[in-house]
């Protein structure tokens, strides 16, 4: 470091460099969070959290040197982003690691001291891969498979689609399985759906097959670390409980466009997958922010690496064949369907597999579930909620009014943008081949919106 550098211009060449820095992670409940901590700690970086709850698991591990109370970005912001600012400020933070939701908060904070150190895409970025409409039509404009999509404003809109078709009907602002309904062929739509001008939905089609779950880190259009895992053991269907590290180069090469069409962007990004009996492959769900695949990466280096060096190659690929579990989530599995045979697997699979809390160097976390267990159902009793929704509650990102009609807003200015960049390749290749022009005309004579697959948009 340079001798008479301001603060701000030490702070940019060290998080510029791969060695070791000073980190914070948004939030400090998730067994991700504390996977990732360690890991972290382990390459020599010191690390600190912010969370809104004062006990999380974090708060007691040995590789988290201290944790900061702060507001609930759903509730208050203002308030958590102020207590982002005050830990950087006080620890001299050089990278903020994002965990969950809070992202979103932080991505449009506008805060130079938070943005010019937040390993995130920009805040349209964020938009595109997170709103569920929206990424589908972007992997259609970068020539990747993904499930026929119809934007839903309203329940008129559902009504108008070919119900005698299996669908998803999910909202485009969601998570997980939250909001998330089934439609069988022909079956009367719940009433209970709440889409309207707030929330809007979209509808897919509903596609059976494998499911797997990427996680990667991309930087400058190129992916520097990368895993894939089945879907196997869950809590409901869709909650991952064991992580097992495969090798699967049709996901892989999927990823890799995906980073490829991100050339300006550094950032954790996670795709969910369906793989059909057909061989199709398609996306169905990006999480642009840390998910469990960071599991894969426990007791190494290797994905910490990554994350710190901008530099970092070749990329960190997960051990094919590591594996951990979240074994409280492995005793209340999802039972669906289960024979003797998978009774057997699964008994195999939670006494063969590492915990992703339990270690004998950080033993506290693990000590203390029955005192943060108890913490956790207070705030339940509290909240009125069940524990998987308070546990995410207060950091989830749900835009309404003003905020909502700003990302529309934005989500318009962008898709404005690729109208007029796709009407100028039009013209280019009119000039070039009248045949290829007419293709894309051809594509564009589909019907009403709400009735037709976005692939046509």
């Amino acid at each position: 470091m340079g001798f008479g550098l301001s603060h701000h211009e030490r702070n940019k060449r060290r998080n510029e460099s791969g060695g070791p820095k000073r980190i914070l992670l948004t939030n400090g409940r998730f067994p991700v969070t504390i996977d990732l901590a360690r890991q972290l700690r382990r390459l020599g970086n010191t690390v600190y959290c912010v969370d809104p709850m004062e006990y999380h698991v974090c708060k007691f591990s040995n590789a988290v040197k201290k944790s900061y109370y702060v507001d609930a970005p759903h509730v208050n912001a203002q308030g958590y982003i102020d207590g982002v600012k005050k830990a950087v400020r006080e620890q001299n933070i050089d990278m903020i690691i994002p965990l969950h939701e809070e992202i979103f908060y932080l991505a449009k904070s506008g805060e130079p001291e938070i943005i010019d150190r937040l390993f995130a895409p920009d805040f349209k970025v964020l938009l595109r891969l997170h709103n569920k409409w929206e990424f589908s039509k972007w992997l259609g404009k970068i020539g990747l498979d993904r499930p026929a999509t119809w934007l839903c404003k309203s329940r008129e809109d559902i009504l108008a689609l070919d119900l005698t078709k299996e669908l998803a009907l999910k909202p485009v602002f969601g998570r997980a399985k939250s909001g998330v309904y089934h439609h069988k062929p022909n079956e009367p739509i719940p009433e209970d759906i709440p889409v309207n001008d707030e929330i809007h939905y979209v509808a897919q089609e509903w596609l059976t097959g494998s499911s797997f779950c990427s996680y990667m880190v991309v930087r400058g259009g190129r992916i520097q670390a990368f895993t894939v895992y089945p879907v196997i053991e869950t809590l409901d269907g869709s909650s991952c409980v064991y992580f097992e590290a495969i090798e699967h180069a049709g996901i892989k090469s999927y990823c890799e466009k995906v980073a490829k069409n991100l050339p300006t962007t550094g950032a954790q990004i996670a795709l969910d997958f369906i793989e059909t009996t057909e061989g199709r492959l398609v996306a169905i769900e990006c999480n642009p922010r840390a998910t469990s695949g960071i599991h894969l990466y426990s007791g190494t280096t290797h994905l910490a690496r990554a994350l710190v060096d901008p530099d970092h190659d070749p990329p960190s690929l997960a051990k094919i064949g590591a594996h951990r579990q979240v074994a409280p989530g492995m005793l209340m599995w999802e039972k669906k369907d289960v024979n003797v045979k998978r009774y057997v697997e699964h008994q195999k699979r939670l006494m063969g597999s590492r915990d992703v809390v339990f270690t004998t160097k950080d033993l506290l976390p693990v000590l203390m579930q029955p005192f943060l267990l108890t913490s956790y159902y207070k705030i339940c009793s509290e909240r009125k909620m069940k524990l998987p929704e308070m546990f995410q509650w207060d950091l989830t990102w749900e835009p309404q009014g003003e905020e909502l009609a700003w990302a529309r807003r934005l989500i318009e200015e962008e898709d404005a943008k690729d109208e007029q960049e796709g009407a100028k390749q039009e013209g280019q290749v009119k000039e070039v081949d009248g045949t290829a022009a007419q293709t894309y005309q051809d594509v564009d004579k589909a019907g009403p919106s709400v009735s037709r697959p976005e692939a046509s948009v």
